[in-house]
């Protein structure tokens, strides 16, 4: 049992050094190093485990344990390598050290990584730059991955966005584009191109390429006579004021008085109406 013990402490050492909060990580890729190997050790004992035990209860509990335990630290190269069910899991793309994504395995083909997904009020979209820079939420709630893990793994290959949106009357529509990429910091973020489209709604979102990333404290957007954050809410690829802002103001099911002041798809619903539900889901491109 000494070895089991010391297995256990150091995969929580590591698991303590390697996890990552939410919020931008500079740690070398490096700092992890002989982490798989802790997983992998966890791993031929856990079989080992597997083929002598099966009636002694507290041996039992323990293999239960390390299998638990090597599935909570196992490491994907990216959601689409993930065979599971749709969760958390501990995924390296976008970042130095894996940190935890939700990936969306049912939908639409599954592989997804969640970028952004709204259900509700309970969660304020209206932040600073620096939060969107960084991402804010829960991955298994309501959450905005952050625009430089979005960039890096826009980056890395080409990679396909997903849309789901849903309105306050019950109906939904989807959206996709397939070449979907954003600058870095040094382009405040830039909507570079959305690639093709696919959908049987309006291609809001088409008059936001080529703009920057804007919020109310950092008001990059072309309208001259107001910040669009500011009237919108939320941050997002605005140009004058835009056609689309999916983290735009919580208004509910009530209309508003003034149009696009708030979560809106220009051709889905009226501009005066809120939606109800938004996922935004990025992975590599699928032909």
């Amino acid at each position: 049992m000494t070895l089991i013990a010391a297995l256990l402490l150091g995969v929580a050492f590591g698991a303590s050094l390697c996890e990552g909060s939410f919020s931008i990580l500079s740690e070398p890729r490096e700092a992890c190093a002989g982490y798989q190997g802790i997983a992998d050790a966890i791993a031929d004992l856990t079989a080992e485990v597997e083929g002598k035990i099966t009636t002694v209860d507290p041996l039992i509990g323990l293999k239960t344990t390390l299998t638990e335990l090597l599935s909570s630290i196992t490491v994907h190269p990216s959601c689409a390598a993930v065979t599971g069910g749709s969760g958390q899991y501990r995924v390296v793309e976008g970042n130095y050290v894996p940190v935890h994504y939700y990936c969306q395995m049912d939908l639409l083909g599954g592989g997804w990584t969640v970028m952004q997904r709204r259900t509700g009020a309970t969660t304020n979209f209206t932040r600073s730059f620096a939060e969107y820079r960084d991402g804010f939420g829960h991955p298994s709630g309501d959450f905005w991955l952050g625009l430089n893990r979005i960039n890096l793994i826009t980056q890395t290959a080409q990679t396909e966005l997903a849309i789901v949106m849903e309105a306050f009357d019950g109906t939904s529509t989807t959206v996709r584009y397939t070449n979907f990429v954003i600058g870095d910091l040094s382009s405040n973020f830039r909507l570079t191109t959305l690639g093709g489209f696919t959908g049987s709604v309006n291609n809001a979102m088409s008059t936001a390429v080529g703009m920057t990333f804007s919020t109310f404290d950092r008001d990059t957007d072309t309208q001259a006579l107001v910040n669009c954050a500011n009237v919108w809410g939320g941050g997002w690829w605005m140009s004058n004021c835009g056609d689309s802002n999916l983290n735009g103001f919580y208004r509910g099911a009530t209309p508003t008085t003034t149009p696009k002041t708030s979560m809106v798809w220009t051709g889905f619903k009226a501009t005066t109406q809120s939606l109800k539900k938004s996922i935004m889901l990025i992975r590599k491109y699928r032909p």
